[in-house]
């Protein structure tokens, strides 16, 4: 099996140089496998890679164009900001022939670069699933055949044979950016039948440190964006929340939760800020955990907020208007 590597790249020219290194020493070899990318890098050699023109109105519009231009059997798709081990490539395809006759999307590993100093906002963020479902899947990646669904489909460092890939492009609608991959991993599975699996021995470290304000802000954008899809894509919605978050009843508890829980949450907010000031040894495994279940309640707080935001939004949208009379 030959790969196309898809790398939609806007974000730091550092950390896709340093992704690019590490792809030039895979143990895979080189005539197995092309790297496709997007935007402009100056410096960089293009001899390593092809370089993929795409609108850029999105990180969706990337990946179709890097879709449109992939000519080989298998899709990697990496972030640009992930240092791929020097067998990750050999072990997508090594996984996808292994699965020859039961096909499959495939999730690797991307455990997080520790960064000095070690802080316990990191430690929080990599021990627990307060910002992304990996530490969830390493405790678990030994069941080889757990079909993890498409809610798991992180494609930070995610595999699919190219036949299953055919037809299916990336919704580019800029207000439903973050859930833009699990909707496209949802119609995916959907249509052909496909479990998603967890394979930890794929690895891909990922370069990424996260910021309370940017964090929050971020769950303010999936709250506002999960109304929109659900708007949007119903059935996709329901089947990621369990319900229909758009619904009348629904709407009424976010507002009423977001009320009641306001002073809780605006104190919650000012412990996590502290989180980035404090050592990752100042606390225990438990502690961690302790956090983790304290700081889901302010993580559940912002992302609703944005859910009535978006649903006040689109009621003053639709809201009729009345055509005042002019002033004598």
């Amino acid at each position: 099996m030959k790969i196309s590597v898809l790398i939609p790249s806007s974000g730091s020219p550092e950390k896709l140089a340093r992704c690019l290194e590490a792809l030039a020493s895979q143990s895979l070899a080189r005539d197995r496998f092309e790297i496709l990318i997007t935007g402009q890098h100056e410096g960089a050699s293009s001899a390593t890679y092809r370089l993929i023109p795409s609108a850029g109105t999105s990180l969706a519009a990337d990946r179709n164009a890097l879709l449109g231009a992939a000519r080989n059997d298998v899709l990697v798709f990496l972030a640009s900001d992930v240092v791929p081990s020097a067998d990750c490539l050999e072990r997508h395809a090594r996984c996808h022939e292994s699965l020859a006759g039961k096909p499959a999307l495939v999730v690797g590993a991307s455990p997080p670069v520790i960064r000095l100093p070690d802080r316990l906002l990191d430690r929080v963020a990599r021990e627990t699933s307060l910002v992304s479902i990996c530490s969830q899947m390493e405790r678990h990646g030994s069941s080889l055949e757990r079909d993890w669904t498409f809610r798991h489909a992180s494609l930070r460092n995610f595999s699919i044979r190219t036949q299953d890939a055919a037809g299916m492009l990336f919704d580019e609608s800029p207000k439903c950016a973050e859930y833009a991959d699990l909707e496209w991993a949802w119609r995916v599975t959907s249509v052909r039948s496909l479990p998603v699996v967890y394979r930890t021995a794929i690895r891909a470290k990922h370069d990424h440190r996260i910021e309370p304000d940017v964090f929050l802000a971020r769950e303010f954008s999936r709250g506002t964006h999960a109304y929109r899809i659900a708007r949007r894509h119903p059935r996709f919605a329901k089947a990621l929340f369990g319900r229909d978050i758009c619904q009348a009843d629904e709407l009424r508890y976010s507002r009423a939760f977001v009320t009641a829980e306001r002073g809780l949450a605006e104190q919650l907010r000012q412990e996590f800020f502290a989180l980035a000031d404090v050592s990752a040894e100042s606390a225990t495994a438990p502690a961690v955990e302790s956090i983790f279940s304290e700081q889901l309640l302010l993580k559940r707080w912002t992302w609703r907020l944005g859910l009535v935001a978006a649903a006040a939004e689109a009621a003053s949208e639709t809201a009729p208007r009345t055509n005042l009379p002019l002033a004598a």
